[in-house]
């Protein structure tokens, strides 16, 4: 067993990331709850994660240089796969923000964002266990 697996941290890690991400998502459209025309935004974190871990197959052309083709500058950002929920609007105004999801997602979300914490935090204090001998 490699106790130094930077692999497994480094997915933890990003995994925190998208967490994070999605928190501001959600945040936003509960904030624009009441905006007229407001769209409600989503984060799929299966999928980032999916794309994450297959090495970013699907991803957009990673920009390195400002003469080449038009892309994303970070192709693992997180925050290039917010989408549109494409809500049907059961409001005249056209805002489609429907706050008992959003607040049942924030609570999913911020589960999961603590679920991975714990798992990050087992893997240093694993580390230290295994360098100091205790």
């Amino acid at each position: 067993m490699n106790i130094f697996n930077k692999t497994v941290i480094n997915e933890l890690s990003y995994a925190l990331k998208v967490n994070s991400v999605k928190n501001d998502v959600i945040s936003n459209n509960v904030a624009n709850v009441d905006t007229p025309g407001y769209k409600a935004k989503k984060i799929e974190f299966d999928e980032v994660m999916a794309e994450y871990l297959s090495n970013g197959k699907k991803l957009p052309l990673y920009v390195t240089n400002s003469k080449h083709l038009v892309g994303k500058n970070n192709p693992f950002d997180p925050s290039s796969f917010v989408r549109n929920q494409n809500n049907p609007s059961l409001r005249n105004d056209g805002n489609d923000v429907n706050l008992d999801y959003e607040m049942t997602e924030m609570a999913k979300n911020g589960i999961q964002y603590s679920m991975f914490s714990q798992i990050i935090s087992g893997k240093f204090t694993g580390l230290k266990s295994a360098i100091t001998g205790r």
